[in-house]
């Protein structure tokens, strides 16, 4: 101290060898207890009110730039303050940062694909059963396969298969029902429509004729109805038995349609017609003709007299296809959706059908999984395609 107050005894190549910093600024300064600047950088914002001894770390600006401050006043009342920029304590802050996020970014990473692989595997047994349920037609009751079950899920599809057993028996014993009513109607059936036949050509007065034609009539639907009963339950029964799958060909199948259909068209006055081509499925011989039956003697009952009703089979885009085409009324767009629905007849259409060909031709389709369209008949603005396209390969029925 001197006679114009304290002085700092330090050369300026001291202070600035103190000061030298490649990457931050330092600066200091020294004030009286009264607030004069007594050394160092007269930029520096006044330090806090601190007591003799105390000191003070806080952040502030410096030539616009934030710095952080120490700030020290010592026991004659001097107030010492140093600050520094931040690059360093920045630089710091993000090493730190870097250094503990990136292990818990793969720390994070590693644990959850061990969890999404845990899980995943985990839950690949569940998916195998989705997979195989949804695959699945609806007839298709067989117990899922339980060797390859994790025990956590082996009760669930233990009862599953429980259940599967009981809605197989229950449907096993409906469609027996069905099959046994139906053949066991047949008979009686046929004896009263061959009964009713003979008393028609008999001598009979007109109202009595009326009658018994009637009752005729009435019987030979009552006939078919059993008939059509009976192949549905049969088309029903065959879905899961892959013992009676064959090479067909289809045109062998509308072949003999041939003959069993073109007597019962001519006394119809109804052009039956053919266009065939060999094509082969694999299939049930037996449930393909029923199939075809039945889409011409749809064909017929719904195509009036001077009517035309052609069956065609060929291949197309790869697949083999069958298909019965008439001059018939055809089906409303709005109504195609429901023809293959048992029991459901389009309201106003002429004809006695019971509405169970359409269902067992879809049953029969199904079961060769091919695909069941309704059609707008070609170059007419009336009529009906009806077309089966089976798969381009070779199927192997289930």
């Amino acid at each position: 101290m001197d006679s114009d107050g304290p002085r700092l005894a330090l050369l300026k190549q001291a202070q600035e060898a103190l000061l030298y910093d490649h990457e931050d600024t330092l600066v200091f300064q020294i004030r009286a207890p009264g607030g004069a600047v007594i050394a160092g950088d007269d930029d520096l914002n006044l330090p806090p009110n601190l007591q003799p001894g105390e000191r003070s770390f806080f952040d502030s600006l410096y030539r616009g730039q934030p710095v952080r401050v120490a700030a020290v006043r010592s026991d004659n009342g001097l107030y010492v303050q140093v600050a520094e920029t931040l690059h360093k304590r920045n630089r710091l802050i993000w090493e730190i940062l870097a250094a503990g996020l990136v292990p818990a970014l793969l720390i994070a990473t590693a644990t959850f694909v061990v969890a999404w692989t845990g899980v995943a595997r985990g839950l690949a047994p569940l998916a195998s059963v989705r997979t195989q349920l949804l695959g699945r037609s609806p007839q298709d009751l067989h117990p899922l396969d339980e060797h390859r079950t994790p025990d956590e899920i082996a009760p669930a599809i233990e009862a599953l298969n429980r259940l599967l057993a009981q809605l197989r028996e229950s449907n096993d014993m409906q469609q027996r029902f069905l099959a046994n009513a139906a053949h066991q109607l047949r008979t009686p059936l046929a004896g009263l429509q061959m009964h009713l036949e003979l008393l028609l050509r008999s001598k009979l007065d007109a109202e009595l004729r009326d009658e018994i034609s009637g009752m005729h009539v009435a019987t030979v639907r009552a006939s078919h109805l059993a008939n059509q009963l009976l192949a549905l339950a049969k088309a029903e029964a065959s879905a899961d038995d892959s013992t009676s799958s064959a090479s067909i060909d289809l045109c062998a199948v509308a072949d003999r349609a041939v003959h069993e259909w073109v007597q019962r068209a001519i006394a119809r006055d109804i052009d039956l017609g053919f266009v065939l081509e060999h094509t082969y499925v694999t299939g049930d011989a037996a449930l393909l003709e029923e199939l075809l039956d039945n889409l011409l003697d749809n064909a017929l009952r719904y195509t009036p007299r001077g009517g035309a009703v052609t069956v065609r089979c060929g291949t197309e885009l790869g697949h083999p296809y069958l298909s019965v085409e008439d001059t018939g009324p055809g089906i409303p767009e709005a109504a195609r959706g429901r023809v293959f629905e048992r029991f459901y007849r389009v309201q106003g259409t002429p004809g006695d059908g019971a509405g169970l060909g359409l269902a067992i031709v879809k049953e029969v389709a199904q079961r060769h999984r091919a695909t069941l369209q309704v059609e707008s008949r070609e170059g007419s603005a009336g009529g009906t395609r009806i077309v089966i396209r089976f798969p381009a390969a070779a199927l192997e029925i289930a």
